[in-house]
Protein backbone atom coordinates (compact mmCIF):
# COMPACT_ATOMS: atom_id res chain seq x y z
CA UNK A 1 0.00 0.00 0.00
CA UNK A 2 1.04 3.55 -1.10
CA UNK A 3 0.55 6.76 0.88
CA UNK A 4 1.28 10.54 -0.60
CA UNK A 5 2.29 13.09 1.81
CA UNK A 6 1.99 16.53 -0.35
CA UNK A 7 4.84 19.35 -0.19
CA UNK A 8 2.63 21.89 1.31
CA UNK A 9 1.49 19.76 4.48
CA UNK A 10 5.30 18.49 5.17
CA UNK A 11 6.71 22.25 4.52
CA UNK A 12 3.99 23.10 7.79
CA UNK A 13 5.25 20.36 9.55
CA UNK A 14 8.86 21.09 9.21
CA UNK A 15 8.83 24.30 10.02
CA UNK A 16 7.39 23.85 13.41
CA UNK A 17 9.72 20.80 13.87
CA UNK A 18 12.90 22.76 13.34
CA UNK A 19 11.28 25.42 16.31
CA UNK A 20 10.42 22.58 18.82
CA UNK A 21 13.68 20.20 18.32
CA UNK A 22 16.24 22.42 20.26
CA UNK A 23 13.53 22.54 23.12
CA UNK A 24 13.36 18.72 23.08
CA UNK A 25 13.18 15.80 21.87
CA UNK A 26 10.63 13.03 22.61
CA UNK A 27 11.90 9.61 22.48
CA UNK A 28 10.64 6.66 21.59
CA UNK A 29 11.30 3.25 21.93
CA UNK A 30 14.57 4.31 22.19
CA UNK A 31 15.10 6.22 19.17
CA UNK A 32 16.24 10.13 20.64
CA UNK A 33 17.16 11.50 17.36
CA UNK A 34 15.56 14.29 15.47
CA UNK A 35 12.66 13.30 13.06
CA UNK A 36 8.90 12.28 12.24
CA UNK A 37 6.61 9.54 13.63
CA UNK A 38 4.52 8.27 11.12
CA UNK A 39 0.95 7.76 13.17
CA UNK A 40 -1.70 5.21 12.66
CA UNK A 41 -4.91 5.96 14.74
CA UNK A 42 -7.07 8.56 13.49
CA UNK A 43 -6.38 8.15 9.92
CA UNK A 44 -2.29 8.37 9.00
CA UNK A 45 -0.49 11.37 9.28
CA UNK A 46 3.18 12.85 10.25
CA UNK A 47 3.88 14.74 13.14
CA UNK A 48 7.48 15.30 14.48
CA UNK A 49 8.96 14.09 18.12
CA UNK A 50 10.19 17.62 18.78
CA UNK A 51 8.70 19.33 22.45
CA UNK A 52 5.16 19.50 21.78
CA UNK A 53 4.35 23.42 21.10
CA UNK A 54 1.81 25.50 22.88
CA UNK A 55 -1.85 25.12 21.46
CA UNK A 56 -2.19 22.64 18.65
CA UNK A 57 0.90 20.04 17.16
CA UNK A 58 0.72 20.43 13.31
CA UNK A 59 0.26 16.98 11.71
CA UNK A 60 0.44 15.95 7.91
CA UNK A 61 -2.52 13.88 7.05
CA UNK A 62 -1.48 11.19 3.84
CA UNK A 63 -3.77 11.75 0.83
CA UNK A 64 -4.92 8.75 1.10
CA UNK A 65 -5.87 8.52 4.85
CA UNK A 66 -7.30 12.25 5.62
CA UNK A 67 -10.21 12.37 8.25
CA UNK A 68 -10.59 15.88 7.72
CA UNK A 69 -11.14 15.07 3.94
CA UNK A 70 -12.35 11.46 3.87
CA UNK A 71 -15.57 9.65 5.07
CA UNK A 72 -14.53 7.36 8.13
CA UNK A 73 -15.59 4.70 6.04
CA UNK A 74 -12.88 5.44 3.38
CA UNK A 75 -9.96 6.57 5.07
CA UNK A 76 -10.76 3.59 8.25
CA UNK A 77 -9.95 1.04 5.34
CA UNK A 78 -6.87 2.17 4.14
CA UNK A 79 -5.55 2.73 7.99
CA UNK A 80 -6.17 -1.11 8.89
CA UNK A 81 -4.25 -2.11 5.71
CA UNK A 82 -1.43 -0.75 7.15
CA UNK A 83 -1.62 -0.96 11.32
CA UNK A 84 -4.17 -3.37 11.75
CA UNK A 85 -7.27 -2.86 13.95
CA UNK A 86 -4.81 -1.26 16.26
CA UNK A 87 -3.24 2.50 16.54
CA UNK A 88 0.82 2.42 15.35
CA UNK A 89 4.26 4.42 14.54
CA UNK A 90 6.89 4.08 12.71
CA UNK A 91 9.87 6.10 12.31
CA UNK A 92 10.73 8.60 9.71
CA UNK A 93 14.61 10.12 9.59
CA UNK A 94 14.46 14.15 9.39
CA UNK A 95 16.28 14.10 6.51
CA UNK A 96 13.85 12.35 4.40
CA UNK A 97 11.39 15.30 5.13
CA UNK A 98 14.09 18.17 5.23
CA UNK A 99 15.09 16.76 2.01
CA UNK A 100 11.68 16.84 0.37
CA UNK A 101 10.85 20.54 1.82
CA UNK A 102 14.39 21.68 0.78
CA UNK A 103 13.28 20.59 -3.02
CA UNK A 104 9.53 21.38 -2.83
CA UNK A 105 8.64 17.73 -2.92
CA UNK A 106 5.86 15.13 -1.66
CA UNK A 107 6.88 12.19 0.19
CA UNK A 108 5.73 8.56 -0.70
CA UNK A 109 5.51 6.02 1.61
CA UNK A 110 5.05 2.34 0.75
CA UNK A 111 4.45 -0.48 2.99
CA UNK A 112 5.27 -3.83 2.53
CA UNK A 113 4.24 -6.63 5.69
CA UNK A 114 7.74 -6.23 7.33
CA UNK A 115 9.15 -2.99 5.34
CA UNK A 116 8.43 0.44 4.94
CA UNK A 117 9.89 2.55 2.08
CA UNK A 118 10.04 6.53 2.10
CA UNK A 119 10.76 8.08 -0.97
CA UNK A 120 11.56 11.97 -1.80
CA UNK A 121 9.15 12.89 -4.93
CA UNK A 122 10.62 15.35 -7.36
CA UNK A 123 8.85 16.06 -10.43
CA UNK A 124 7.37 12.35 -10.70
CA UNK A 125 10.01 10.36 -10.17
CA UNK A 126 11.86 9.47 -7.29
CA UNK A 127 14.98 11.26 -5.99
CA UNK A 128 15.81 9.62 -2.87
CA UNK A 129 14.81 6.19 -0.81
CA UNK A 130 15.07 5.03 2.78
CA UNK A 131 14.06 1.86 3.74
CA UNK A 132 13.58 0.73 7.26
CA UNK A 133 12.38 -2.60 9.16
CA UNK A 134 9.05 -1.66 10.53
CA UNK A 135 8.72 -1.51 14.39
CA UNK A 136 4.72 -1.40 14.58
CA UNK A 137 5.22 -0.01 17.78
CA UNK A 138 1.47 0.71 19.91
CA UNK A 139 1.17 5.08 19.58
CA UNK A 140 2.28 5.96 22.97
CA UNK A 141 0.41 9.04 24.22
CA UNK A 142 1.81 12.55 24.25
CA UNK A 143 -1.41 14.54 24.86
Amino acid sequence: MKLMFPYTRLKALWNEAVQQWPVSVRTMNGQSLPGFWLVGGQGIYLKHNGARPKGSATVAYANECDPLKDPFENWLVVKRAIFGDSDGMEFVEAVMIGTAVDGGCDIEVMFDHDTMTVTVVEKGKASLRWQSLRTRHAQERYD
